[in-house]
């Protein structure tokens, strides 16, 4: 007699996801700050928000590319800083819009790629690759930036900042559909899966045949890209590049992104999805802290306090399992 294999019901999946926690997490949130001021669930402001959350959403799913296999890039700030301001230097030379994306999405791309073959190649920590980095590329954009730049084409300004249909912002769906197709990507293809397999176990990822340091080059190389994808929605947005105050903190956001969002810093854990709601999390807080009249440097505490927490959530959860 056969017999026939139990399924999950539908609720238990959800409950098992690991994108529940964050996706409670968000609406608990949303309701606390809803109490703490009126104006926090007008519809304007939530537009501002999904708004916020494109930017460091779409810098969170490369920050996770990164950690999924069990790696850390700081220097993802900085990178942002230098392809904003080619950005602005190619706007205020009147480049065409086109161009400027494949400028800025082949040049991000090289330089992760530098970073990874630094990392696999010489088998240098990618910790003090990263941070060298950091302040080298930080350093270059400086010295290109003298001045503000101020004129980007009205492509660029639309999706930074309009409205797609005067109800979704153009910069939240650019983000919804660079996430969305990621995320095919991890779960559908054999290049996601064995991204899932380094960062679960690279030994074993070796001995199956998967070509581990080429594949940590091919993500760095996409990190690179999608940098330069936010860097067109950055400019778009605040439609001004000075080098020295972008991406100054912007790792410390990012990394309570990704681990609000259900990744392991060890690797192997964490969905895009999760990566979504993450982003959101960080741009509700942000939102919620600013209408409850509270300071830079209680939202900077707060950032630092969500980072340990979901730490110490990952380290409870770990040795449930064990």
């Amino acid at each position: 007699m056969m017999q026939l294999k139990a399924r999950r019901s539908p609720l238990k999946k959800i409950l098992g996801s690991s994108s529940f926690t964050p996706f409670v997490t968000l609406l608990l949130l949303f309701a606390l700050f809803s109490i703490l001021s009126p104006r926090f669930s007008m519809m304007w402001n939530i537009r501002l928000i999904v708004k916020q959350s494109a930017i460091n959403g779409i810098l969170g799913v490369a920050l996770f590319l990164i950690v999924l296999t069990g790696g850390i890039d700081v220097s993802i700030g900085a990178n942002l800083s230098l392809i904003c301001t080619l950005t602005g230097m190619m706007g205020a030379a009147n480049v065409p819009f086109l161009v400027i994306v494949l400028v800025d999405v082949l040049c991000g791309g090289i330089v992760g790629y530098l970073m990874g073959a630094l990392v696999t190649k010489l088998h240098l920590p990618d910790l003090i690759v990263t941070l060298a980095a950091k302040n080298l590329i930080r350093g270059i954009a400086l010295m290109l930036c003298q001045k503000s730049y101020t004129t980007f084409p009205e492509e660029m300004i639309y999706l930074g900042s309009d409205l797609v249909g005067d109800v979704v912002p153009a910069a939240f769906l650019c983000f919804v559909i660079i996430a969305l197709v990621m995320g095919v990507i991890m779960q559908r293809s054999k290049f996601g899966k064995n991204i899932y397999a380094i960062g679960g176990n690279p030994v074993g990822a070796v001995q199956a045949g998967i070509h581990v340091e080429r594949t940590r080059r091919k993500l760095y190389a996409i990190e690179g890209m999608l940098v330069g994808m936010a860097s067109i929605l950055y400019c778009g947005m605040y439609k001004s590049v000075l080098a020295s105050k972008i991406g100054a903190d912007t790792v410390n956001s990012l990394l309570a992104i990704v681990l609000l969002g259900g990744a392991s810093m060890s690797g192997g854990n964490g969905k895009i999805l999760g990566i979504v709601f993450g982003a959101l999390i960080m741009a509700v807080v942000n939102n919620g802290m600013i209408l409850a009249k509270s300071t830079d440097y209680w939202i900077t505490a707060l950032t630092g306090f969500i980072i340990l927490a979901a730490m110490l959530l990952q380290f409870v959860q770990k040795k449930r399992h064990q």
